[in-house]
């Protein structure tokens, strides 16, 4: 029986992510009696799962943790797993845990709420599953790409559906990121360059993910790991979403470049990255050539 809830609200977006919001949480967890018996109940999109999920995980060193997923990205990805964080200005989740939820509650019909921009944030995420392990699925996107922009609601449950499967799958497999997990990374070492390097405004996680999908695809088909069918298939998808970098950012490949080094895939100074070798699998490569990286960098706002 619950005798006592503290209704906590934070600003929208990737700006909450702080060390300072979370210790203003901290502030009121303590001043409210909050115990070890207490629950942190994550109600909303990747922002509040990853900073909720990071105060339960800190709080007392540990407290139950229940996620409750109101965005698409958090339904088909972020609520499951186990990865909580805050961001720090060098660098996107670098500071975090893997720390379980007690249970994830998923209620699809809450998406029909969602603006376009937060609907097109997650449908990132669901491209990159098509791409990493199901090209059965991904062709299933290619065909019914509009229906989801409508907010379908037989569509929007079948994604939900087939990705938090496939997370859950990966995810038992590999807890901490030892091994496949790392797949589930794909186009997000350029996409969290991408929103460092926009001070994590003007474009939200999965869109940010879109974009960097696409610079890891030409890249791949620079590399000749990846045949331009399948590049052009995938470029197809991601330009299908229309997107747009923020007016008037001034964006360099070589800033971009400096701040991906700085990412939690880095081994000894090398960065590794998640790449296509088809649609349906992708693989982890070790890639020292500055001038192809630039040059897929660049892709991403060509």
């Amino acid at each position: 029986e619950i005798d006592q809830v503290l209704p906590v609200i934070v600003p929208d977006g990737e700006i909450s992510k702080t060390a300072v919001q979370a210790d203003k949480i901290y502030a009121q967890l303590i001043r409210a009696g909050f115990e070890r018996g207490s629950i942190i109940i994550a109600l909303g999109g990747g922002v509040a799962g990853d900073l909720g999920g990071f105060i339960a995980a800190t709080y007392l060193r540990g407290v139950r943790l229940v996620q409750i997923p109101a965005s698409l990205l958090a339904q088909v990805d972020s609520s499951i797993g186990g990865k909580v964080g805050i961001n720090h200005s060098l660098g996107k989740n670098l500071i975090g845990a893997f720390y379980q939820p007690q249970f994830v509650l998923t209620d699809t019909s809450l998406l029909q709420t969602l603006p376009a921009d937060e609907l097109v944030c997650g449908l990132g995420e669901v491209v990159k599953y098509g791409i990493l392990g199901d090209a059965g699925f991904f062709e299933w996107l290619e065909n019914n790409l509009q229906l989801l922009l409508r907010k379908d609601a037989a569509a929007l449950e079948n994604v939900v559906r087939i990705c938090a499967a496939q997370k859950a799958r990966i995810v038992s497999a590999d807890e901490t990121e030892q091994g496949v997990r790392a797949f589930l990374n794909l186009g997000h070492t350029f996409a969290h360059g991408l929103e460092t390097a926009l001070a994590y405004s003007g474009i939200k996680h999965g869109q940010a993910v879109l974009f960097g999908i696409k610079a890891a695809t030409m890249l791949a088909n620079r590399m000749e790991m990846l045949a331009a069918k399948d590049r052009d298939r995938i470029v197809r998808l991601v330009d299908g979403f229309q997107l747009k970098l923020p007016t008037g950012a001034e964006l360099e490949a070589k800033k971009l470049f400096d701040i991906m080094k700085r990412d939690k895939k880095v081994r000894q100074g090398e960065i590794r990255f998640v790449l296509p070798q088809r649609i349906g699998k992708v693989s982890i490569r070790t890639i020292n050539n500055e001038s192809l990286i630039l040059e897929a960098i660049e892709s991403m706002w060509r």
